[in-house]
């Protein structure tokens, strides 16, 4: 089929209509820097606007960023999540860890991205030999079982999070053994 419009979408938009050729990698994981954070804003403002996500302050990111990493795609941050690692003191053995704020933007979802970004916090996880993966969600369930998530209780959460568990946003708890 002859698109007339085709050299016009492949020089201005940021996926094209046709073939890219490039000897650089277009699109990406890595850590997450402090340059990403406007970014990382950016990407997940609407979901924390309509509930779907906690809210993170600049702040938090900031302190947070070395937690991150993200999917970028020719210099935009498309997708992002989170890996938290603590001890629970009353656990002694191995740390747990949490994943958060697994986010995709609209045009970049259904195609594997928060997967990606899923498995490679997990295999970071095993890196630190943590025996149980946790995370808490409010709409996507479904997906995360699809990823080998068991929904559980708030109350099976490690006790230093689960004092800080907010009962208001009726987050669904799910974890992963490693």
């Amino acid at each position: 089929m002859n698109d007339p419009n085709a050299l016009l979408r492949e020089l201005f938009t940021r996926d094209g209509g046709s073939t890219l050729i490039t000897a650089k990698k277009w699109e990406h994981l890595r850590q997450a820097t402090a340059q990403d954070v406007n970014g990382i804003i950016e990407l997940i403002k609407p979901l924390q606007e309509n509930g779907a996500l906690a809210y993170r302050t600049r702040e938090q990111l900031e302190l947070d960023i070395e937690s991150f990493i993200v999917c970028e795609r020719e210099g935009m941050i498309i997708a992002c999540a989170a890996l938290f690692i603590a001890h629970d003191s009353t656990d002694g053995e191995k740390p747990y860890a949490e994943i958060a704020c697994v986010a995709t933007h609209p045009n970049y979802r259904g195609q594997g991205r928060a997967a990606d970004l899923i498995t490679h916090l997990e295999n970071k996880a095993r890196t630190y030999h943590v025996g149980t993966l946790m995370l808490l969600s409010t709409r996507a369930a479904h997906w995360f079982i699809q990823q080998g998530y068991a929904e559980t209780a708030p109350e099976d959460l490690p006790s230093p999070r689960a004092k800080e568990y907010d009962r208001q946003r009726n987050s669904k708890v799910f974890t992963k053994r490693l």
